[in-house]
């Protein structure tokens, strides 16, 4: 779960932020957002003081009473660390913004796409920080399984087999094409064929004759994916 405030004082504004996170929480459902508001910047400082931060908080810069940079200043020396994106109607205070270590600086009025690519920023820091979770049904139950726990998955006999850097495997009634979907926004992951998906962050060594993990894991591969797989593993390492 990942918890984000919008902290605004024009009603208007409040709403239209609101809705603009609704939409990118519809069309990212791996992230398990919710969503707080607050009309006013002592509203949320009291907020955070009695019961603890949020992972993000979308504030603006000009509200009644304090200033959105000044009200960023009190949490930071309370000891948040949450990614601020600060939204205002002008440039005047960003650098006093960033010195507060904002993760972004929008300038009303942004478009639908400026906002997500800000939110794009701030969810990728915190997914690298703390994971990013898919809710699955298993045999066992239902599993909350952490992407960065899971090393690669293996079908068999119409099960997925994900096994986790823990050492835990759980089973899945999934084809791999149907797992695979809830991974592919994951630049990490890749489709070796109809019976293995890997997790790159975890490849150690890769030659034509197969991948092994930093878990200790072993896979064999086709070798006209090797190539491939090649390609995109140095492309991906060379991007992170």
């Amino acid at each position: 779960m990942i918890s984000i405030a919008i902290c605004d004082d024009e009603l208007q504004e409040l709403e239209r932020t609101n809705r603009l996170l609704k939409q990118y929480a519809f069309e990212h459902p791996q992230y398990e957002i919710k969503i707080h508001s607050f009309s006013a910047p002592v509203e949320l400082l009291s907020c955070v003081s009695e019961q603890g931060g949020f992972d993000v908080l979308l504030l603006d810069v000009y509200m009644d009473g304090i200033l959105g940079t000044d009200a960023a200043r009190e949490l930071r020396d309370m000891g948040d660390h949450c990614q601020i994106i600060f939204l205002t109607s002008s440039r005047d205070h960003a650098i006093d913004a960033f010195s507060l270590d904002a993760a972004h600086y929008l300038v009303k009025p942004y478009t639908e796409h400026e906002f997500f690519s800000a939110l794009e920023k701030v969810m990728d820091k915190i997914t690298k920080k703390n994971g990013v979770y898919i809710t699955i049904k298993s045999t066992e139950g239902i599993s909350r399984v952490n992407l960065n726990k899971l090393v690669y998955s293996e079908t068999e006999n119409h099960v997925q087999k994900l096994y986790l850097s823990d050492g835990r495997v759980i089973k899945v009634r999934k084809s791999s094409n149907e797992l695979f979907e809830l991974l592919e926004e994951e630049p990490r992951f890749y489709k070796c064929g109809s019976t293995y998906i890997i997790n790159m962050d975890y490849i150690v060594e890769l030659s034509p004759k197969g991948v092994a993990f930093s878990s200790g894991n072993r896979i064999p591969i086709l070798r006209r994916k090797y190539t491939e797989l090649k390609k995109l593993y140095m492309d991906y390492s060379c991007s992170r």
